[in-house]
């Protein structure tokens, strides 16, 4: 039973089941001083006015605390209260009421009038039947409910009434089967709230693996696309980004650049001061071109080895052609660059091309022109840019 478990217990099932006992606790408390009031009425007489009134009172006293604490319940005032003090305040409030209730019934069957002795049994089983939903912890129930029962066999026992004794014996057995029957109804529920918390573990655990899964699939894709050594988009990605923008600008009719890199003499530089430093280099390249460009409408890529491309959306040839110089010295001067300390200068060839795409054209006539201008920069001495030039293209008649 989870109530006889070790302090490890989980709190929120706890909570969960001393939430579901003050969930009723104002109906409760509405019935007890309505019961009280009525027993109190029935036996009400000039000899008995002292303690039937001091009774009511303490009644009174105990549902108004009660229900303080029920209200707090339902305004979140008690969220914050440890789960084992709310189960603890809950244990105490009935052992109370337990107290007032077994000290009345038992002297009402002892004392009572037939006509009494049934209200006070009418009243009493519609008070144990009413708590019975406190079965979810189950401990409030049960100091509640067994003082009472016994109470009122005692008090049968001692009436000297006809049938007390059968009258005592039912109430006693009353009291047994109560026990039997209420624990292991709160062994099913906690059962049940014990699957439900499971449930919601296994929910939340679901909902985290979730978005693990999302998370690692945002990771995979971003790595799918992107150059492990220079952070620039990889090929793939720059295929498919000049794909988006080459039909972006189809139906916007708008221009679209592109600008082919190579970094000079890479191979010597390779061979000479190692392939790290050369990764270094490339880095360097990269960075300067990710610092030239207009991020993220532009895109810088690295095709492969010490190729680059930059794809421009929205600028025609002399701005790629501005961008393309602007991106050439910014090469040229990091090499001095602490941040970088190279142990050569670098520098970078480019070819620049734009058109505005059309129907019937093709996106490689783009890069083809952007290709060729490379070549002539590269013939033409290096570290420069040329602009290569695309063919008009003529509609079918």
């Amino acid at each position: 039973m989870a109530d006889s478990a070790p302090p490890t217990i989980d709190d929120a099932l706890l909570r969960a089941r001393v939430n579901a006992v003050y969930a009723l606790a104002l109906p409760t408390i509405v019935m007890d001083l309505f019961g009280s009031g009525v027993m109190a009425a029935y036996f009400w007489t000039p000899s008995h006015a002292g303690w039937l009134f001091a009774w009511l009172a303490a009644t009174v006293v105990l549902s108004a605390a009660r229900s303080g604490v029920a209200i707090g319940f339902h305004t979140g005032k008690l969220d914050e209260m440890p789960a084992r003090s709310v189960a603890r305040l809950l244990t105490l409030f009935a052992g109370l009421s337990a107290i007032l209730w077994s000290g009345a019934v038992g002297w009402m069957l002892a004392t009572g009038t037939d006509n009494q002795v049934m209200l006070v049994v009418c009243i009493t089983l519609g008070a144990l039947s009413m708590t019975i939903a406190n079965v979810s912890y189950w401990p409030v129930y049960a100091i509640f409910a067994f003082p009472v029962t016994l109470a009122a066999a005692i008090g049968l026992a001692v009436s000297e009434r006809p049938g007390h004794v059968i009258l005592a014996s039912a109430s006693l057995a009353l009291t047994v089967a109560m026990f039997g029957i209420s624990r292991r109804l709160a062994e099913r529920v906690v059962h049940a709230f014990t699957l439900a918390a499971a449930n919601q573990a296994l929910v939340d655990s679901l909902g985290e693996r979730g978005r693990e899964l999302e998370q690692a699939c945002d990771a995979l894709e971003r790595v799918s696309r992107t150059d492990p050594l220079t952070g620039l988009a990889n090929r793939r990605s720059r295929d498919m980004r000049l794909a988006d923008e080459w039909a972006r600008a189809l139906r916007n009719s708008g221009p679209l650049a592109v600008v082919a890199i190579d970094v000079d003499r890479f191979k010597h530089f390779n061979d000479t001061h190692g392939h790290d430093e050369g990764d270094r280099a490339l880095q360097a390249v990269a960075a300067m071109l990710e610092a030239g460009i207009r991020a993220p409408i532009d895109l810088a890529a690295r095709q492969g080895g010490e190729e680059f491309m930059l794809i421009l959306p929205g600028v025609d040839l002399a701005g790629a052609a501005s961008i393309a110089e602007r991106v050439r010295v910014m090469v040229a001067k990091c090499s001095t660059d602490p941040a970088y300390a190279l142990p050569e200068k670098i520098t970078i060839s480019l070819g620049v091309a734009a058109m505005e795409p059309a129907p019937g054209r093709s996106m490689h006539e783009l890069t083809i022109a952007a290709d060729a201008a490379l070549y002539q920069a590269k013939l033409a001495g290096r570290n420069r840019y040329e602009v290569g030039a695309i063919a008009p293209f003529a509609s079918a008649a």
